[in-house]
């Protein structure tokens, strides 16, 4: 299965001009089998996303990317309104408690951010493929987590319609709910894909 891991809409992102069923219609159209809707520090309601991908006929789970200090984090498995928690410590116990997992975003894309070998230990995985990053900054973020490696995904980080379903990332997993996709983050049988233009 092909899911995009990351994509913005116009509804929780002010910096998105991407309606949700005109992102979802074109993440279909160009083969992908899901979206996560991961809007800036706001998370989806469930059963808003269940009813999009009812009417688009694609799975369409909720997500998060929060910003703390050590740069965009996404965040997936949170199913409540999530509070302003901007220390990168602070949100790991959040989703701790809640069986979360946390991908750094996009981690080349700013090259004065400098996260520590030990701020790493922080993550679950790494955005490894980002839609629009440049060759040398997704090659980058593959490398982050030497220390211990940290699983690649990808995702287009869609805020226009051009640039929606440009990476994503294949499950080895069928994924139809977000504990399937829970499930599926954990077992690390997934990749970063690029999707052709």
């Amino acid at each position: 299965m092909l899911i995009d891991m990351h994509t913005h809409t116009s509804v929780f992102s002010t910096d998105s001009n991407l309606l949700p069923h005109d992102a979802l219609v074109r993440a279909a159209e160009r083969g992908l089998d899901g979206v996560m809707l991961t809007e800036h520090d706001v998370l989806w309601p469930a059963d808003r996303t269940a009813r999009l991908a009812e009417q688009i006929g694609i799975v369409v789970l909720p997500a998060i990317e929060v910003t703390t200090e050590l740069g965009h984090v996404l965040a997936y498995g949170l199913t409540e309104p999530f509070p302003r928690i901007t220390d990168s410590k602070r949100l790991r116990a959040y989703c701790d408690d809640r069986d979360a997992l946390m991908y750094l975003a996009h981690p080349a894309r700013d090259p004065g951010l400098r996260v520590s070998r030990e701020a790493m230990e922080l993550f679950d995985g790494v955005e490894g493929l980002n839609g629009c990053d440049g060759p040398l900054q997704n090659q980058s973020a593959s490398s982050r987590g030497r220390t211990r490696p940290l699983p690649p995904i990808g995702g287009s980080d869609s805020h226009a319609l051009h640039e929606v379903a440009t990476a994503a990332t294949e499950f080895d997993a069928e994924i139809k709910s977000l504990e399937d996709l829970m499930r599926a983050l954990r077992s690390g049988e997934y990749r970063p894909f690029t999707l052709p233009y």
